[in-house]
């Protein structure tokens, strides 16, 4: 049928479940503040649409045609004209063992899948994750399973920046340590990509010493990574690093017209930074400066429509840092509308997925027409 997308800044799902309903509805994605959790929200929509497969998460924040909110829901669903088969897998345990986690989910999905040869033209994945979990492990165990040769895109849950719990969603069931991986056949065009408004600036370091499985860089340039920091942002002490500072100053891997961003996450011990990916020793990191981040927005639709002939809809996974940062500078509004003349919707997240583990990114989803 078509594309439909709908939210709630309040729990009215009735009023929700009737702006997506659409007959032979196959798909329903869906984000969510964590405090709604006491409502279910993943089984009533179960129970409105017993037939379509239901995958939600948490979100510090959602995008969509009616406007950006800080705390609701919102939903799209995808009907038969769209979508013509939906796979589906969710594990448990992503925390103590990611990698573990990734490796079951993959083989359930090959299992499912009839271990068909895959057509990445037809074939679209998307990933919701524990926001508490090193995503990039799952990441790199999707990528070196060449029998799942397709794309997934998406975001790892939020919880309005507690990191407490976050939470993700298959059908009946809603997990606090959990994984869901997407597949579907589709049946229209689509178009995926990650955006980076970030610059890199000509400011150049090394992580001299680090601690890659937690995510901890010791040193920089030899020195104790906290300080050295602080003295580049030009921030007088250590305890004056917050997130407003990690987020305006974060840094970078570049790789020719390619920037990777590597927030900073925290101070550790007073001394090392902890980060939300991974940073292997001897890496090259660049300081960032922002960009214009609704400009920005402007180039990301620009893209996409040079893909894909005419849009029919979207879906955002959009960076907890990028909100901050659209926070000061009164800018929320004005990045939403960028995309509110399409059924869109999306999340702000902890971290974004596209073949590898992103830091204050935008990846996307396009849907066209056939």
């Amino acid at each position: 049928m078509a594309i439909k997308v709908g939210s709630r800044q309040n729990y009215d799902m009735d009023g929700l479940l009737k702006e997506i309903e659409q007959p032979g509805i196959k798909v329903v994605l869906y984000f969510f503040s964590v405090e709604y959790e006491r409502f279910e929200p993943h089984k009533a929509l179960k129970r409105a649409f017993p037939q379509a497969i239901c995958v939600g998460a948490s979100m510090y924040g959602g995008w969509c045609t009616a406007g950006a909110m800080e705390k609701g829901i919102v939903a799209l669903s995808l009907g038969a004209d769209e979508v013509e088969e939906v796979f589906t897998t969710l594990k448990e345990g992503v925390k103590a063992d990611p990698a573990q986690s990734a490796r079951a989910a993959i083989d359930e999905l090959k299992q499912k899948l009839g271990y068909r040869s895959i057509n990445p033209n037809d074939y679209l994945g998307i990933i919701l994750l524990d926001g508490l979990s090193r995503g990039e492990v799952v990441m790199q165990e999707l990528s070196l399973e060449a029998r799942l040769n397709l794309p997934f895109v998406g975001g790892s849950a939020a919880d309005e920046m507690h990191f407490t719990k976050t939470l993700v969603g298959l059908d009946e069931q809603l997990s606090p340590d959990g994984l869901v991986l997407l597949v579907m056949k589709m049946k229209i065009p689509f178009y995926y990509n990650h955006y980076v408004h970030l610059i890199p600036g000509t400011v150049s370091m090394v992580a001299t010493k680090v601690d890659a499985a937690q995510r901890i860089v010791w040193e920089i340039n030899g020195e104790p990574a906290a300080l050295y920091y602080a003295n580049l942002v030009g921030v007088q002490s250590v305890d004056r690093l917050n997130r407003q500072v990690f987020a305006t100053n974060p840094l970078g891997v570049v790789s020719g017209n390619m920037v990777y961003c590597r927030s900073v996450n925290g101070i550790f011990e007073g001394r090392g930074l902890s980060f939300y990916c991974y940073i292997e020793a001897g890496t090259t990191l660049y300081l960032l400066k922002p960009g214009d981040i609704v400009a920005h927005a402007r180039s990301v639709l620009q893209d996409a429509a040079s893909h894909l002939s005419q849009l029919q809809g979207a879906v955002l996974f959009n960076c907890a840092f990028r909100l901050l940062e659209l926070k000061a500078f009164n800018k929320v509004e004005a990045f939403n509308n960028m995309f509110k003349h399409l059924p869109f919707i999306g999340f702000t997240c902890y971290s974004e997925e596209l073949f590898t583990h992103h830091n204050q990114t935008l990846t996307a989803i396009f849907f066209g027409r056939p």
